[in-house]
């Protein structure tokens, strides 16, 4: 049985980015859970939906890139340079944009930065649906990294005598000299769990919490946009346009012959307090006082731009949450664990971001490669 240096289990952004930064050193093993991304839905109380597969949650992003503070992580300048050339990061031209972006524009918006190219873009609107060459994943680094990928790795025990040996449900066996732990804000701290006993694990969880709002706006075409092209930040929370199908659905109740082209949305993503807990078999997470303020707020300027476009009846989705981490940040202090395992994703996070944090994650594995490793 071969004996890899390092064993990173998940695909995701914070995996790949580490497997892509040690490929010219080590003999490398990527273990995934699954292997095509499919979405998945835990939380009582607050939904929050992730995706497990190769290239895990980053593969269904909106390709985002805002730049933000990491608490307790000083990331270089450089750095962030090295990834806006890796995904080229820009912003669209203005004949990019749709008409309805301009409009919010208008209002005091701004063009997001994308890792998208946005010369092989078709607008289709699914970028959180279906797989798409226009846009930067994980997989771009899986591809560059020289890792042996195993997938549908359904991880069972791990055991560590001089070296880790990860067992599946099917009898496989990978082993390692170091093990390192990304599988994200909700599946880290479960098999951390398999290694320590720390009753702290799985605690200090937040989620991004969101809604999106909106009406109807006849031939606002949002739906064939790229969702979050255009938004504007505020303390604590952002806005930005996005085309919701469950905001579609609960509009439609009303307005029976509702077209999806018809419909103008507002996600409001806020920076929710990290109260939750992820347990063995169920994640709960409630919103607090705070966060039902902040969502308030986000909901009443939201409403304020969908009236000044001409919007009558304002909409809302129930709370979701879709970026979970926190929940090893009061067990593991700067990456390391104990000599020789670690881990490294959202899940180390002290607080939350409160914006898309893809950018960020992928800011902390080339810290944590370059600094630890």
């Amino acid at each position: 049985m071969a004996m890899y240096d390092f064993a990173i289990i998940g695909s995701g952004v914070a995996g790949s980015t580490i497997a892509k930064e040690l490929k010219d050193k080590y003999k490398i093993a990527v273990i995934e859970k699954g292997k095509k991304p499919t979405y998945a839905s835990e939380g009582k109380h607050v939904e929050i939906n992730y995706v497990y597969g190769l290239g895990g949650s980053g593969v269904y992003s909106l390709g985002n890139a805002i730049k933000t503070e990491i608490k307790g992580y000083k990331i270089d300048k450089d750095i962030y340079k090295e990834i806006w050339e890796e995904l080229n990061i820009k912003v669209p031209d203005d004949d990019f944009l749709n008409d309805i972006d301009k409009a919010f524009i208008e209002l005091g918006f701004k063009k997001m930065e994308k890792f998208i190219d946005f010369d092989k873009c078709d607008k289709c609107g699914e970028c959180a649906r279906k797989l798409c060459k226009a846009k930067w994943t994980p997989l771009n680094y899986l591809k560059q990294s020289k890792a042996e990928i195993i997938t549908e790795f359904n991880i069972k025990t791990i055991n560590y005598n001089d070296n880790y040996e990860i067992l599946d449900n099917k009898g496989r066996k990978v082993k390692a000299k170091n093990l390192i732990i990304s599988a994200g804000g909700i599946n880290s701290p479960r098999i951390l769990k398999k290694l320590i006993d720390d009753e702290n694990i799985g605690k200090n969880l937040f989620i991004d919490t969101f809604v999106t709002v909106g009406g109807v706006l006849k031939d606002s075409y949002l739906n064939k946009d790229i969702s979050m092209l255009v938004y504007k930040r505020y303390k604590n929370f952002i806005l930005a346009t996005h085309y919701s199908k469950l905001l579609f659905e609960e509009i439609k109740k009303d307005y029976k012959d509702l077209e999806e082209k018809d419909v103008v949305g507002i996600m409001i993503k806020i920076k929710d307090e990290n109260n939750g807990i992820v347990l063995d078999n169920e994640v709960k997470k409630e919103l607090t006082k705070e966060d039902f303020k902040t969502l308030a707020r986000g909901i009443t300027k939201a409403s304020k731009y969908l009236y000044k476009l001409g919007v009558d009846d304002i909409y809302t989705t129930i709370p979701r949450g879709s970026h979970p981490g926190g929940s090893l940040s009061l067990v593991v202090k700067e990456f390391e664990v104990k000599e020789g395992l670690y881990v490294c994703d959202a899940s180390i996070f002290k607080e939350a971001l409160g914006v898309p944090p893809i950018v960020s994650i992928i800011a902390l594995a080339k810290k944590f490669v370059r600094e630890v490793l």
